[in-house]
């Protein structure tokens, strides 16, 4: 609300600007002229919070030519509001002292209520100075006798001069008293406020300066207001009595005894009247009244400067033309890989893939990476927040694998595999119930005759296609499993898929799943307001503060928790307190906005560097999930040369940071991480227009190389390369190359309008996404298609500018609010999208 009303004032601003340089310009002299403009610019200023954004200009303008490489545009990975892995710290990092919490203060709600209660003082003001006047012009008694002016006057013997309250007229009892020119002069300047409603003018004038009393421009207007008010009537007074150096007379003894309320027109305030005295002395002739008709064209002329200040710009780039490989709907198929999944745990699972002679891992909620295996046939995964490492061997000889991780031992049992035996005739019955996915998500398993249809929370339902015994896939790369207890019924279902690898989903029972399904609705309701309004959920912030203490102390409060946030806790508590104990003290937390998952977000800044904080709070008060994210400290990073990497060391001590890489060559990449020694080690494959994310550490090293293991180039992690884009025109340049582009992409903001049009109608155009962005937008559809239903009819798309990854920032305009989206095309394809707050 804010940020509207500081918009809406300096809109007003400008459009006042344009006002007085245009009635300078034309040397206007005339009262009436100006009282005519500068009420048509406060009912603009008035309206402004309103109108703003609602007139757009459409510029189609054709990209400056630039030299693109035939990759794909990468854009930014939109920070996903799913549980995340938490950060390792290095070994040898350092531990920062005990914790001392430093009261933050949240300068948006001090701000707010500094604005709330000034405007509060003025509006309580000045609804009581009507209550009191309305009282005054209540009790005071009609004037007797004949009357000089077509006019409601009344005596009052508690005001001290003549004053005008809407259209009445105030005079005190001497007034009967004084002499027959005087009196005529008053009321005609009094029956001239009347007439011109000058009472209603200058009301609404106090109402705009009570909503924007922090813009000197509202205080302007309405103290130019009052003054060409007084003009005009003065005018008409003297034109009535017909003698200006009496009319002076009568002015200044007149502002010797009024003391008017703020709602009251008095004839004579005594911080004008010098001016006023000195005007009507040096005045060579009375102002011409100007009719209905002039006035009509006066606002007429103004509206055009009205459109301009309270519009906008959006620009337009052509449609290339059509895509020659433009992908079809593929067919459905078979699932075809040979995988073992291996249980970590009450939802985590580690599937094994083989494809030939290569074998990949994928955990849960990461992706899935080639395994490096060592001469002592010990197998690696890279996992997100540490390497995990197995005796290659075991795979083959055991029902089971016994990970290590983080300096620990997990054991992982196998619970499934494919290819599965054929499957024996078998009721579907068996299937049919609830299974929980997620703390907020469900699958509903249904029997449609002789096949199964699914539906999982806020998505829509899918038949699937039998694979083997209790082995079902929907369109060949999203695999169920049915597992069976010990009595050999069905009691939970591994769920696999490409993007966010396999979890396991306990059957729950009716009422649970109804009383989950429940809780969806209710937070897909909340969800559109709060993303409009971007307010943040009472307690949030304190909420955060006391978690960072508790896992500081290795200590966390999992009654403050959901079940299953305490569950991932407490499985990553040790990364978890080293993590916080390397960043040091907290020093300050600062609200960031909501996410289109209703998820608040959080800038914190720490003694050894900063981080990001997603919450979602329950009804009860409880953390439902919290998604975590170092962001390093103040050191750039940078992009070093591939001949560098002999003498590339990592250092210990630095600062946690998650870093996230693209890869834009159009081929396989792989990622090394460089230890102390300048070995390679923790290798990882990213897949052609795919993303990977890992945490690390400040300017701990990366080589990027290609898939035969040749170094394409040397990432450093800090502030600037966070985000990097691995593309073949631009290898070794430095970090924030996306600069040299000043104008959208070709076609992009034709693919946003298309997608948001697509997801408000919930019907996605999957086949012009890669698969990373199908997912998203499958993952976050019933939250994006509420706010867009909610945000009302599309308006207008502006550009604003190119993110560090080389996506193209739009704000989007609606009926009911705006929103910001980031998205990268290429192709006639989406590479990423964005909706909402990203840092």
């Amino acid at each position: 609300m804010i940020a509207t009303l500081a918009e809406a004032a300096l809109r007003s601003f400008v459009l006042g600007g344009v006002v007085w340089f245009g009635l300078n310009l034309f040397r206007v002299r005339n009262p009436h002229v100006h009282m005519t403009a500068w009420v048509v610019v406060l009912l603009a200023s008035l309206a402004m919070p309103f109108v703003m954004h609602w007139p757009t200009l459409t510029i189609a303008r054709l990209p400056v030519s630039v030299s693109v490489p035939d990759e794909l545009w990468p854009a930014d990975i939109s920070m996903l509001e799913t549980p995340q892995p938490t950060l390792p710290v290095a070994p040898g990092a350092a531990m920062a002292p005990s914790v001392k919490i430093v009261a933050s203060i949240d300068w948006w709600l001090v701000t707010t209520i500094v604005y709330a209660g000034v405007a509060g003082l003025l509006l309580l003001r000045l609804a009581i100075g009507l209550g009191l006047t309305w009282r005054l012009a209540r009790v005071a008694k009609p004037m007797s006798g004949p009357k000089m002016i077509d006019a409601d006057v009344r005596i009052s013997r508690d005001v001290g001069g003549p004053v005008t309250f809407g259209s009445t007229i105030l005079v005190p009892p001497q007034f009967t008293g004084w002499d027959a020119k005087k009196r005529l002069a008053v009321l005609a300047h009094e029956g001239a406020h009347v007439a011109n409603r000058d009472f209603y003018v200058l009301l609404l004038a106090s109402l705009n300066r009570a909503v924007f009393w922090f813009s000197p421009f509202s205080w302007w207007q309405l103290a130019r207001l009052a003054e060409l008010a007084e003009i005009i009537s003065d005018a008409q007074a003297i034109e009535v009595i017909d003698d200006r150096l009496s009319y002076a007379e009568i002015l200044l003894d007149v502002a010797t005894s009024v003391n008017p309320r703020p709602v009251e027109l008095a004839m004579a305030r005594a911080s004008t009247v010098r001016a006023r005295v000195e005007r009507i002395i040096a005045a060579a002739a009375m102002p011409v009244a100007v009719g209905w008709r002039k006035r009509l064209w006066i606002a007429a002329a103004i509206v055009p400067a009205v459109i301009v200040s309270a519009g906008m710009i959006a620009y337009r780039t052509p449609d290339p033309a059509p895509f020659a490989g433009d992908l079809g709907e593929a067919p459905a198929q078979h699932y075809r890989p040979f995988v073992n999944f291996y249980a970590m745990g009450p939802a985590s699972v580690f599937a094994l893939f083989r494809e030939g002679d290569d074998l990949y891992g994928q955990l849960t909620g990461q992706r899935r990476l080639r395994l490096t295996v060592g001469n002592d046939g010990t197998a690696s995964y890279a996992a997100s927040f540490g390497e995990i490492t197995f005796p290659l061997d075991a795979e083959r000889r055991s029902s089971e694998l016994m990970l290590h991780m983080n300096g620990r031992d997990v054991r992982a049992v196998r619970v499934a595999e494919m290819p599965t035996p054929a499957a024996d005739p078998a009721s579907l019955d068996q299937y049919v119930g609830w299974f929980r996915l997620a703390p907020n998500r469900v699958l509903t398993v249904r029997r449609d005759g002789d096949r199964l249809w699914l539906q999982e929370t806020g998505q829509g339902g899918s038949l699937v296609l039998a694979e083997g015994a209790d082995a079902f896939s929907i369109r060949g790369d999203h695999l169920l499993i049915f597992l069976r207890d010990e009595q050999t019924k069905v009691s939970r279902v591994l769920v696999q898929n490409a993007f966010t690898g396999a979890r396991l989903a306990p059957r729950i029972g009716a009422a649970v799943a109804q009383a989950i399904e429940a809780d969806f609705v209710r937070r897909l309701a909340e969800v559109p307001d709060r993303f409009r309004d971007q307010v943040p959920v009472t307690g949030g912030k304190e909420a955060i503060l006391r978690g960072i203490e508790d896992l500081r102390r290795g200590t966390p409060n999992y009654d403050r928790m959901s079940a299953p946030l305490a569950a991932k806790i407490h499985r990553q508590l040790d990364e978890l307190h080293a993590t916080f104990l390397a960043l040091g003290a907290i020093e300050s937390i600062f609200f960031r906005g909501v996410g289109p998952g209703g998820y608040d977000i959080y800038g914190a800044k720490f003694e050894n560097g900063t981080a990001e904080f997603r919450l979602l709070l329950e009804p009860d008060g409880k953390a439902g999930d919290v998604i975590f994210r170092a962001d390093g400290n103040d050191e750039l990073g940078g992009i070093a040369a591939c001949v560098e990497e002999a003498n590339v060391r990592g250092r210990a001590g630095t600062s946690p940071i998650r870093i996230m890489v693209y890869n834009e060559m159009g081929d396989d990449i792989q990622v090394f991480n460089l230890d102390a020694d300048g070995n390679r080690r923790t290798q990882s494959v990213v897949r052609a227009n795919m993303s990977w994310a890992a945490s690390t550490t400040v300017n701990n090293p990366w080589v990027i190389a290609d898939k035969s293991g040749r170094c394409l180039e040397i990432l450093l992690p800090g502030r600037q390369t966070r985000f990097h884009n691995v593309e073949a025109s631009n290898r070794g340049a430095r970090p924030g190359r996306a600069a040299r582009r000043a104008v959208p992409i070709a076609n992009g903001e034709e693919m946003l309008r298309r997608y948001i049009e697509g997801v408000g109608k919930g019907q996605p155009d999957y086949d012009h996404m890669t698969s990373e962005v199908a997912d998203i937008t499958r993952q976050q559809l019933p939250f994006d298609r509420a706010i867009l239903a909610r945000l009302g009819a599309l308006r207008a798309v502006s550009f604003r500018g190119v993110t560090a990854l080389d996506s193209d920032i739009y704000i989007a305009q609606f009926a009911n609010g705006s929103a910001e989206w980031r998205i990268g095309v290429r192709n006639g394809t989406i590479t990423k999208i964005a909706l909402g707050p990203n840092f």
